[in-house]
């Protein structure tokens, strides 16, 4: 009995010893991170490694400044993603930093999968504030912290195109002679609602707002628009945006309406035939850039010091630095930090000025909110409405007037 207490108490003082040589080392903390892809298209198995790539290459990065962050990094697609999660979360075994959309980590926070963050006054300081309304939930919360925004743009072939239409009425026109594409997706025609002022209608509806004529008739011009569109034998309503961006790179689209995110794969498949241009306006005067927001958000299984080191890892990436950093370095997103944004704007190479105008315009502090865009897109029932809505009269199964009593009667009976 005496040997194994002076063997214990030899093993602690040889402890003592060792951990006091080495105080500065700390254990490694694993992260576990999860990052959302795109399932609306078809993800190849080059564009999973681009994104696996990009993302690793920031996380390391991350390293530098805490070298006992282990971060894992899994690529997961968004169908039955939330179900995922939730199935994990239920098994203690959830992330602990989630990479998604501002709509995902919403309803995330809606089944009690991820964490609020709270963020100071000074740190939302250099953010614009309509970026935080798009990741608050009903109870006030954030739910994740904004981090990159991919911008919709007009992509098209200079060799076939050489000047691209700066109005929808001017696309009319040019398509006798060139073929344009969009995407038959409300997410991806929601811009050409906001060209008519029709996104107020829908905000008003929300709002539970007593019907108004004018309101409506923006609507309805919307839609009208839509259908004549439709109409035009140059004008093609495609599936989704993988669809329209092999169109483009086949020559069998001149024009294509497409998100920042994917301008890396078109830059290497049409070397110096792309060029970039901002979406064509309609009679709005307003300016309203149509973006995805990207959030990282807090899983729930997260150790005290899982919890610690996600904190650091969020703070590192929202630094005028970093956000600087990787977008120049991927040229296809834009920095939330007004600093950063500002850099990107006088700093992104030539050929992509419709992102340093959004750039620019992200530093104003009256930009554009989007919040009916944002409530429409979170709630299955009144996206689908409006989907429905949009193709019955694309198809002329409806007309652009009942279709626009059919959105804004959904939207104001629906449950806000």
């Amino acid at each position: 009995m005496g040997l194994i207490r002076i063997q214990h108490l030899a093993l602690g003082i040889a402890l003592t010893a060792l951990t006091a040589g080495c105080s500065s080392w700390r254990p490694p903390v694993v992260i576990k991170v999860v990052r959302t892809i795109n399932n609306s298209e078809t993800i190849s198995s080059k564009d999973y490694e681009r994104l696996r790539e990009i993302t690793e290459d920031a996380i390391d990065h991350i390293r530098s400044v805490d070298p006992t962050i282990r971060p894992q990094l899994t690529l997961s697609s968004q169908k039955n993603f939330v179900d995922e999660i939730e199935d994990q979360t239920r098994s203690g075994f959830g992330p602990d930093l989630l990479i998604t959309d501002s709509d995902t980590a919403l309803e995330l926070y809606k089944r009690k999968l991820v964490d609020p963050i709270v963020i100071s006054l000074e740190d939302r300081a250099d953010t614009p504030s309509y970026l935080f309304d798009l990741v608050t939930a009903k109870d006030g919360q954030l739910v994740g912290r904004p981090v990159n925004q991919f911008v919709q743009l007009a992509c098209f072939n200079k060799e076939r195109l050489p000047s691209p239409p700066q109005t929808l009425e001017q696309m009319e026109q040019d398509s006798e002679e060139n073929n344009f594409g969009m995407a038959l997706q409300l997410k991806d025609l929601f811009w050409s609602a906001e060209s008519f002022d029709a996104g107020e209608a829908m905000e008003a509806a929300l709002a539970k707002l007593p019907p108004d004529a004018e309101r409506q008739a923006n609507v309805t011009a919307w839609l009208h628009w839509l259908e004549n569109a439709s109409y035009q034998q140059n004008i093609r309503f495609l599936n989704d945006q993988r669809t329209l961006r092999d169109a483009l790179v086949a020559g069998e689209l001149d024009w294509i309406t497409c998100w920042s995110s994917n301008l890396r794969e078109l830059r290497e498949q049409m070397k110096d035939k792309l060029a970039l241009a901002p979406l064509p306006k309609g009679p709005s005067t307003k300016l309203k850039a149509a973006t995805k927001l990207q959030v990282w958000a807090l899983g729930r299984n997260s150790s005290p010091t899982q919890r610690e080191k996600s904190l650091v890892m969020i703070d590192f990436i929202t630094k005028p630095w970093a956000q600087k950093t990787y977008a120049l370095a991927g040229r296809n997103s834009l920095p939330v930090n007004r600093k950063a944004a500002k850099i990107v704007a006088a700093k992104i190479p030539g050929g992509t000025e419709a992102l340093v105008m959004y750039a620019q315009e992200s530093l104003k502090a009256n930009a554009a909110k989007g919040q009916s865009k944002a409530r429409v897109f979170r709630d299955p029932e009144r996206y689908e409405a409006i989907s429905d809505a949009l193709l019955d009269t694309i198809y002329d199964v409806s007309s652009p007037e009942e279709s626009s009593q059919k959105i804004l009667k959904s939207l104001r009976e629906s449950d806000s």
